[in-house]
């Protein structure tokens, strides 16, 4: 679990879920699968008396690899479904799969100053307002949502009663390929590949803390019409089946890699 989670408040709450910290980051496997999210997310990452990395990961439909076989802390900040498109110089449909540096970002200077800043301090609390001096900042008062994209995003991504795409673009006035291009600028992913991943996310969250599933039980549950259909998309974007994730699983969006 995180030892810091802060939730953003003012302009940053509509784009912002979760500002967290992770101190020494040591988990018993060499390497673990980072599972897919819908939404963007900023990290830097420390080692010892060193910055690793900064960057944005953009949403993904693939697990992401992670080298765990040392300890390091992480300072992070999770998007909403398309909350990071203000804060990048870049559409968000170009991150797709894909992790960037926060000098490719917020340009090199400006990149420094702020991993500076957040290397300097050990407290918590100044770091996360660091991070939201930051983010703001970048955005240039940008909060500009599309309302289709904002509607949409909450009605693909329900947990209970996902919306099918058509049905969506029926209620919004807009021609089905403006639809899926402005989706994918701020979002990052079509509208289709959104719904599939909130999904797969919405199964593991059915599963969590849970060691005896039913598996049948769970793909009804949370909208697959039927077992081969829940089981080919949870190996696509998983990359393990819903059995070895639960046997790995070291938490809910992480999954040891046993070699």
């Amino acid at each position: 679990m995180p030892t810091h989670l802060h939730v953003p408040s003012g302009p940053l709450a509509d784009f912002v879920d979760l500002m967290w910290i992770y101190e020494g980051y040591a988990p018993p496997h060499a390497r673990e699968r980072l599972m897919p999210q819908p939404a963007m997310s900023l990290v830097i990452t420390f080692t010892g008396d060193e910055i690793v990395w900064s960057g944005v990961s953009g949403p993904r439909t693939q697990p992401m690899m992670l080298g765990t076989w040392q300890s390091f802390s992480v300072i992070g900040v999770s998007f909403k479904a398309g909350g990071g498109f203000p804060f990048l110089r870049i559409p968000a449909g170009e991150l797709h799969n894909l992790s960037v540096s926060l000098e490719d970002v917020w340009g090199s200077s400006r990149a420094a100053e702020v991993c500076d800043a957040l290397f300097a301090t050990k407290s918590a609390g100044r770091r996360c307002q660091i991070l939201e001096r930051a983010l703001l900042a970048s955005a240039r008062s940008r909060f500009d949502r599309h309302p289709a994209v904002r509607y949409a995003v909450g009605e693909l991504g329900h947990r209970s009663k996902p919306r099918p795409v058509g049905s969506v673009v029926e209620q919004i006035g807009l021609s089905q390929r403006r639809f899926i291009e402005i989706f994918r600028n701020e979002v990052g992913l079509t509208p289709k590949t959104f719904s599939r991943v909130c999904r797969f996310q919405h199964v593991l969250g059915h599963v969590e803390g849970l060691t005896d599933v039913d598996w049948t039980g769970v793909a009804y549950d949370c909208g697959y019409y039927d077992q081969a259909h829940f089981i080919h998309d949870f190996r696509e974007f998983a990359g393990v089946s819903p059995t070895a994730y639960l046997r790995h699983r070291a938490s809910r969006n992480h999954v040891a890699v046993c070699d």
